[in-house]
This record gives structure tokens, C-alpha cells and sequence, in this order.
């Protein structure tokens, strides 16, 4: 491995170690699932790089690795990429709210067995090698067209402008994927080499380097939003008086209410339930009697599922 490479193996595997820390600790404060999924994701991204590291020194520690030792690194390279992946496809689901199981279960399970299949029966033919690598473009594929079809189905208006936020990094992810497929074709279909000499770096078909510039692209998103859950979250209720945070808080609520089918009055009410406030200042805050603000929080918690505001206010900053 060239020093430029290998520096950028330390690059690749410091960010992706750095937002699976930042992930986790934004999950802590949040509790949000998405922040987990993320976490997990980025983490095992940096085993599956961290395995390159490992094939170095394994060349330069003996004389012959084996065909056996590149079998086993291969089911390796399947379980990392299934475990990042999956990660964030779980992630995707959580976003938009897809909880039947055997839609979660299945894409990984397919990936899991082409990718065992097409590793058994590759050998030495390019083209199934092929196919087997770019099992990871295909599952990032499905992410993004199931995405696509949620987003084109959906017809609550407000679902579809906290979707529509993302279709520029949905876009840039898209393009990234097409760079990878690329990236395999030259290598695999065109040159049929193993690798190639550019100046004086040595690329190898092996190691797909558009993949790692898209894990630090999406590193790069995931760690804004983790930084921004972390900024809005605290253990007590959050400001709401800051312009970027309210109106994030505001599209939120609309969300939140959407889903459970919140009238207009119980969203305001919700909202001043957010803020820590108790039924005599939020009668006060609207001009509404105690009475009836103890009626709408009643419905509140009915329609969601709560028995009393804290589960309400930490469930709200879980889901939203």
C-alpha cells in the first residue's frame, strides 16, 4: 500500500470512527433510533476499511496468505457490508416510518444470500466478482428507489415536505452509487485487471474508492444532523425562542401531529406542553379556561398512546 493510500485509509477510518461517536452521543441525548442506526452504521463502515489495514500487514507479515485466508476475508467484507447497510436501511425505515418487519428483514436477507451465492460459485470469472461487489450498489439502490416511491406515494402534504428536505443529498448520494457501479466496470469488465497503476499509486479492483468518498460524503450529513440533534436536545425542555430551532421545532410538531391526527388547538397546545408548561400557563398563554386545556391534553395523550407528558414530550423527541 502507497503512503498516499494508506493515509487515506486513516482518513476514511478517523471520520467514520469520529461520526459514529458523534451519532451515538446525539442517540443519548435523543434517543432518537435513527441516531443508533447511524451510529452502528459508521462503525461498522470502519471495520470494513480497517480489514485493508489488515490485508497490508498480513502481505508483508508472510509469504503466501493462501487462497483460504482470501476466502474468509471476502465472507468478512459480506458481514461488514451487511452490517453497514442494513444499518442504513433500518435508518431509512425509522425515517419515514415503514414498521412491518418482513419489509426491514427482507433487503438484508437478500443481500446476505446473493452475496454468499455469488461468492461460492465467482472463482477466477471477473464478471461474478463483479456482481458480487457491486451487491453493495444494488442494496444502496433499493434504499434509494424505496425512498423515491414513499416520498412520490405519499399524500399528507406536510410528510412530504419533511421528505422533500433530503432529495439534494438523496440526489448527491445517487450519483456517488453511479460512480461506484463505474468504478467496478472499468476494473472488472473493461481493464480485467486486478489493479492499476496510476503515476505512483497502485488502485486496486478489490477496494472501491468512490465507496469510501461516498461514506465521507454521508459522514459528513449524518454528523450536521447528529450536531444539530445535539444542539437542540438538552435534559431539560429546549429553547424555543431561537429562530432556527423554533421553526425546526415547528415543522416537527406538524409532523407529530399529522401522524397522530392532532387538531390545530391540541398542536399549539402540544406545543406549550414542549416548553414545560403547565395547564395554568397554557390556559393563560390562549386565552382558554384550565378546564379546557385539561381536555385537549387529554386528547393529546389519548391519541398518541401516553399516559402522562413526560412520555409524551421524550416519545415527540424520539420520533420527530
Amino acid at each position: 500500500m502507497g503512503l498516499t493510500l494508506f493515509y487515506e485509509t486513516l482518513l476514511v477510518i478517523l471520520v467514520s470512527v469520529l461520526t459514529s461517536a458523534v451519532c451515538l452521543s446525539a442517540f443519548l441525548v435523543s434517543r432518537q433510533k435513527i441516531m443508533f442506526y447511524a451510529s452502528l452504521g459508521f462503525l461498522f463502515y470502519f471495520l470494513d476499511v480497517a480489514s485493508i489495514l489488515q490485508d497490508d500487514f498480513a502481505a508483508r507479515s508472510f509469504i503466501d496468505l493462501g487462497a483460504d485466508y482470501y476466502f474468509l476475508r471476502s465472507f468478512l467484507t459480506m458481514a461488514t457490508g451487511t452490517g453497514f447497510l442494513g444499518a442504513f436501511w433500518m435508518m431509512v425505515c425509522e425515517y419515514i416510518g415503514e414498521r412491518r418487519r418482513a419489509i426491514r428483514i427482507a433487503p438484508i436477507a437478500v443481500f446476505v444470500a446473493a452475496s454468499c451465492i455469488l461468492l461460492a460459485v465467482s472463482g477466477d470469472s471477473l464478471l461474478l466478482r463483479f456482481l458480487y461487489y457491486n451487491c453493495r450498489a444494488a442494496f444502496l439502490a433499493w434504499i434509494l428507489v424505496y425512498g423515491l416511491v414513499h416520498y412520490l406515494r405519499t399524500q399528507d402534504s406536510v410528510e412530504r415536505q419533511r421528505l422533500g428536505r433530503y432529495r439534494m443529498h438523496c440526489l448527491v448520494i445517487g450519483v456517488m452509487g453511479l460512480l461506484m457501479i463505474l468504478e467496478d466496470v472499468l476494473f472488472f469488465l473493461v481493464w480485467s485487471v486486478d489493479a492499476i497503476q496510476v503515476g505512483p499509486f497502485v488502485l486496486s479492483a478489490e477496494r472501491n474508492y468512490c465507496e469510501n468518498l461516498l461514506m465521507l460524503v454521508c459522514a459528513a450529513m449524518m454528523g450536521h444532523f447528529a450536531l444539530r440533534q445535539l444542539s437542540i436536545h438538552s435534559h431539560t425542555a429546549p429553547v424555543m425562542d431561537d429562530t432556527s430551532r423554533h421553526r425546526q421545532t415547528a415543522a416537527d410538531l406538524m409532523v407529530y401531529a399529522s401522524r397522530h391526527q392532532l387538531t390545530h388547538r391540541e398542536q399549539e397546545v402540544l406545543d406549550y406542553i414542549l416548553r414545560d408548561k403547565d395547564n395554568q400557563n397554557i390556559a393563560s398563554s390562549m386565552s382558554l379556561a384550565p378546564s379546557t386545556v385539561k381536555v385537549h391534553v387529554h386528547n393529546i395523550l389519548q391519541k398518541t398512546g401516553h399516559a402522562n407528558r413526560q412520555e409524551l414530550i421524550q416519545d415527540f423527541w424520539k420520533t420527530v
